[in-house]
């Protein structure tokens, strides 16, 4: 069976270049046993002294080779632990060489589609994020999904928490009609499994609401989670709170204020029998709802030559009917392009109102901070 990622390289070269670098200053060192260095490396990367960390890694690295062989699995541990070293010193591509690395050793001694490799995956997709590799981390995301739909099948339950988690990558890239697609995956399997009226169904529905209305798309999802909120007799507080949030979220996307309110309300309530704290939490601040940023220069015209980004922040309040005022551009690079892009697009925006003791209150300061792409030349000298 071929191995599930294509992007492997050869990390072995690399990794015995690294462990000479530290021959020399391991032999200068009191002897330790290859756990302790490995023990001492990850203190020292909590300390942020992550060179030196590095250092202890990988001579610990060398001596469990020593004891155990390159391939034993107790060296996945130390080798996530240094890659852990080299992400948090911004060395992404090193972080790459040693996750691969422990990767290989995990499926060759538990099996091409163990699921132990996932942290693995999840470090290796936040590597890629680091040096602006999108395209590779979202392959890795999708290898996780992979692994375990081969590991568990289609309709297995199991398959759920790597739907959700591709589900909410692609949402944080704004890539949501894929991100529906994971969801409705998940209402299929949860169906098949658990029928119609259980009361899980609430949590995915709720999340295909909030994208419908990010996508302007039809009512079906709201009529779906209507039915089941009526209809299920298992449903968690929590998962009816967030159904109920959702509808109000649909309804002030609407500017139907008071049926909003009213749905908030009501989601306040039913978190707070079950944990006060909770709901309070759940409403301490506002949301946006159907927010989308403006389009760049970039965005308009397509990327036809050189580009640079750029960043905007705005500050502004937020009333207890869920709309923004007094909004004010902070900073901004490069100034005045898209300052009033951001501030007509802020005040068009609805937003969740926060709650004080379940009832709607204002918010006097909200921050918010973008990227976005722009041309060079469109610069103010």
């Amino acid at each position: 069976m071929p191995a599930l990622s294509g992007r492997r390289v050869k990390a072995s070269a690399l990794l015995l270049g690294l462990l000479f670098l530290v021959q020399g200053s391991a032999q200068d060192a009191p002897p330790q046993d290859g756990q302790g260095l490995v023990e001492l490396g990850r203190l020292q990367t909590e300390l942020a002294e992550f060179q030196t960390a590095q250092e202890s890694y990988l001579a610990g690295i060398e001596l469990l080779i020593l004891e155990d062989g390159e391939y034993s699995p107790t060296l996945i541990e130390p080798y996530t632990g240094l890659a852990r070293a080299y992400l948090l010193n911004q060395q992404p591509l090193e972080a790459i060489t040693i996750l691969e690395q422990a990767q290989h050793i995990s499926q060759r001694n538990f099996g091409l589609l163990n699921v132990e490799q996932v942290a693995l995956l999840d470090e290796m997709s936040r590597a890629y994020l680091l040096i602006g590799d999108t395209a590779e981390a979202q392959n890795i995301q999708r290898e996780r999904l992979t692994l375990a739909l081969r590991r568990f099948g289609e309709d297995d339950p199991r398959v759920i928490p790597f739907r959700n988690q591709l589900a909410d990558y692609y949402d944080l890239s704004r890539m949501r009609v894929r991100a529906r697609e994971q969801y409705e995956a998940i209402l299929s399997i949860q169906r098949e499994n658990f029928g119609d009226n259980d009361g899980r169904l609430l949590i995915p529905l709720s999340e295909l609401v909030r994208i419908d209305i990010l996508l302007g798309d039809s009512a079906s999802a709201r009529r779906r989670l209507l039915r089941v909120l009526e209809s299920s007799e298992n449903a968690s507080p929590v998962e009816v709170g967030n159904a109920l949030a959702a509808l109000g979220d649909w309804e002030l996307a609407r500017r139907r204020t008071e049926a909003a309110l009213e749905y908030y309300r009501d989601a306040y309530a039913t978190l707070h029998v079950d944990d006060p704290s909770a709901a309070a939490e759940y409403f301490a601040a506002p949301r946006f709802i159907d927010f989308r940023p403006p389009p760049s220069p970039v965005d308009w015209r397509g990327n036809q030559t050189s580009h640079a980004w750029g960043s905007i922040s705005a500050r502004f309040g937020v009333s207890a009917q869920g709309r923004a005022a007094d909004i004010a551009i902070v900073q901004a690079n490069p100034r005045g392009l898209m300052d009033a892009l951001y501030i007509r697009r802020l005040g068009e925006a609805a937003f969740r109102p926060r709650l004080v003791n379940g009832e709607p209150a204002d918010t006097a300061t909200v921050s918010y901070a973008h990227q976005f792409r722009y041309f060079v030349e469109d610069e103010e000298p």
